[in-house]
């Protein structure tokens, strides 16, 4: 049977015990030891979290069904969403980077985005998510691997590069991806204490 204790947190740095104690929203708990921020106190509710998280959904879906860029040429055109962008690599000289990039820039952020909303569901309805420990363990490992700004940043790069040749147009999912890359750091990084509270009123079973 193992115990969780949300009111206890350890510094990543020095490896410190402490008691959380209360902060307003925007300040920030120090570890007195190495000066590292423990955690910051949330501006959002969980409400408004699950809010963000939705929104962030809806980026999603724009940024891959709509298309990032718009290449014109003698009269023809030729636009491409972000998963075709993934594709066409997969048949070009670079086809060993096709899984990673997919999986950085689109599948990453898609299973951060479907677990968190799960877990902020259940929790605005005051009980954790089944499978929440899974799912939380799930997120922490995803959080280094999801790079959504990479692909805006290429796309950005890519445009430039090849505007003086062609006619380049940037479409709805460019701007998608760009309030996507916006979300994605907020929703990711609230502190996640007020869940595992939620969770221990429940008890837990491994």
């Amino acid at each position: 049977m193992m115990k969780i204790y949300p009111q206890q947190i350890i510094c990543k740095h020095c490896d410190s015990l402490y008691t959380r104690k209360s902060v307003r929203p925007g300040e920030a708990a120090y570890c007195p030891r190495c000066r590292a921020v423990l955690y910051r106190g949330s501006w959002l509710s969980l409400e408004q979290w699950f809010a963000l998280t939705l929104t962030a959904a809806l980026f999603f879906i724009i940024a891959n069904v709509f298309p990032v860029l718009e290449i014109g040429f003698h009269g023809q055109s030729q636009a491409a969403t972000l998963w075709q962008t993934a594709m066409a690599l997969a048949h070009s000289y670079a086809s060993p980077l096709a899984i990673p990039v997919a999986l950085l820039m689109i599948v990453c952020p898609c299973l951060q985005i479907l677990l968190l909303g799960w877990v902020l569901f259940h929790a605005c309805r005051k009980k954790a998510a089944p499978g929440f420990a899974s799912a939380m363990r799930l997120l922490a490992g995803l959080a280094p691997w999801s790079m959504a700004e990479v692909a805006l940043l290429s796309i950005l790069i890519a445009a430039i590069k090849l505007s003086g040749l062609v006619e380049i147009t940037t479409g709805p999912g460019t701007w998608a991806l760009l309030g996507l890359c916006l979300l994605l750091p907020v929703i990711n990084h609230q502190d996640f204490q007020p869940l595992w509270t939620l969770k221990t009123l429940r008890g837990y079973r491994p």
